[in-house]
């Protein structure tokens, strides 16, 4: 296993879609990191690797303004993460979470440290029911633990609000794609919020913090959603398994490396 590898995000997917097409794909942490390749440059290694990026958004949470989030974005990209690739190698387990959500959905069964799951497991629960069992068995034992189950929860929860009992959900291709869109854009959100720590408290007030983080979610959504598109050609119908990973790689990566246009 490779050094930068985390015991418990392995993921290993398997049995047959909707269609009756096998699927099989064994995935981690490391894997994804071996498809991404190279080494983190040296200057994000270090223990001021966020501090530029952390004094850019004390300064966007005491103005407000998009101009200065823009700002702190483009800092992050360029002084932090790496750039894309370096923002997709630090969410990697998010990315072997989400692999193995896709298998789920498309009628294969998932099995991680915490088990076995499909979705005939699901039967008869109720949506809460059904989100925190998945988000359980998917959620990587790692440094990653809380903002990969609050991406999962945030992302079926937002999808499927409207549904009561999880049996009535259908998970067509249309409704994938929401989830995804949901689920890179927490992932990303939540990763910038932990990162920047104590800058938030820059923020007047707590309804003032509230609107600067809604303001950065709504942000990143946008970007998201153009850069999932394009990975997707616009539609899941038709994705394989063995694509989700290198999907969900390409939305981060050029999500990110779009900030530092900014």
């Amino acid at each position: 296993m490779p050094p930068w590898a985390e015991d418990g995000d392995a993921v290993s997917v398997s049995g047959v879609d909707n269609g009756g097409k096998p699927i099989s794909q064994d995935i981690s942490n490391g894997e994804v990191q071996e498809q991404l390749g190279g080494e983190e440059p040296p200057h994000i290694k270090g223990p001021n690797r966020f501090k530029e990026a952390r004094q850019a958004f004390g300064k966007y949470a005491k103005s407000g303004t998009k101009d200065d989030l823009r700002k702190s974005l483009r800092k992050y990209s360029t002084k932090s993460t790496g750039r894309g690739k370096g923002a997709a190698k630090r969410l990697s387990s998010g990315i072997t979470a989400g692999t193995g959500l896709f298998g789920l959905l498309s009628g294969g069964s998932v099995t991680t440290v915490h088990g076995t799951l499909n979705l005939s497991d699901l039967s008869g629960l109720n949506t809460d029911q059904a989100i925190d069992k998945i988000a359980e068995c998917l959620t990587p034992i790692s440094a990653d633990t809380d903002i990969v189950r609050s991406a999962l929860n945030f992302a079926l929860s937002e999808a499927i609000e409207d549904v009561e009992d999880f049996d009535d959900v259908n998970f067509d291709p249309e409704l994938i794609s929401k989830i995804y869109h949901c689920y890179l854009t927490d992932l990303i959100f939540q990763q910038v919020v932990s990162d920047m720590g104590e800058a938030w408290l820059n923020a007047e007030t707590a309804v003032r913090q509230i609107q600067i983080e809604n303001q950065l979610r709504e942000l990143v959504s946008v970007i998201v959603d153009e850069k999932l598109e394009k990975a997707t050609n616009g539609n899941f119908d038709g994705i394989k398994q063995s694509d989700i990973a290198r999907i969900q790689i390409s939305a981060i990566r050029e999500t990110v490396d779009e900030w530092e246009k900014f």
